[in-house]
């Protein structure tokens, strides 16, 4: 099997982070593979927002514990010690499509550079919030309102703790036409 398809199979996504900080130039590598991710007709309205300030990181754990209306204290982020937030320019029309395949797209290069990741929801409501805004801001974005959708998160990190094995898929799933 080659190498790509060994990495596709592995990667599992990641629920415990160790709060070991990856190498600098590694989550670099990671987040310049989301540029190379495929984009309908060439768009380049996706955006990717580094996040590893403490202080802002808790701030955007208590905003997605509320959203996702899980208790305070509860980390949704695994207590990666980066995350990524995906957002794209709505008038994209394939924002959402294009946004998606960079997070994925992120997701195995980090596998491939053996760091875990999570993709972890709630990123639209959470531009939507006061803090989304000031994300954008503190990022160096200039936009008008309403103009940048969140698609995702990429918790990103060193797993604490065993990879689950990958469970046997359905293969009914696929259907073929010849």
């Amino acid at each position: 099997m080659n190498e790509v398809m060994e990495t596709i199979k592995k990667r599992r996504s990641v629920r415990a982070f160790l709060p070991t900080m990856p190498p600098a130039d590694i989550v670099r590598d990671i987040v310049e593979a989301g540029l190379y991710a495929p984009r309908s007709m060439g768009s380049e309205s996706i955006r990717t927002i580094v996040i590893t300030d403490k202080v802002m990181r808790e701030k955007l754990v208590e905003l997605n514990c509320q959203i996702g209306h899980w208790k305070k204290g509860f980390d949704p982020f695994y207590g990666a010690p980066v995350i990524l937030l995906v957002i794209a320019d709505k008038d994209d029309v394939n924002y959402l499509c294009n946004g998606s395949i960079a997070i994925a797209t992120m997701m195995l290069a980090a596998e491939s550079l053996d760091i875990h990741t999570c993709w972890i929801h709630r990123a639209k409501e959470e531009l939507e919030q006061p803090l989304g805004q000031e994300i954008l801001s503190r990022a160096g974005i200039f936009f008008r309102p309403g103009q940048y959708v969140g698609i995702g998160h990429l918790a990103l990190g060193y797993a604490a703790g065993d990879v689950p094995d990958p469970k046997p898929r359905n293969e009914s799933r696929i259907s073929y036409i010849s």
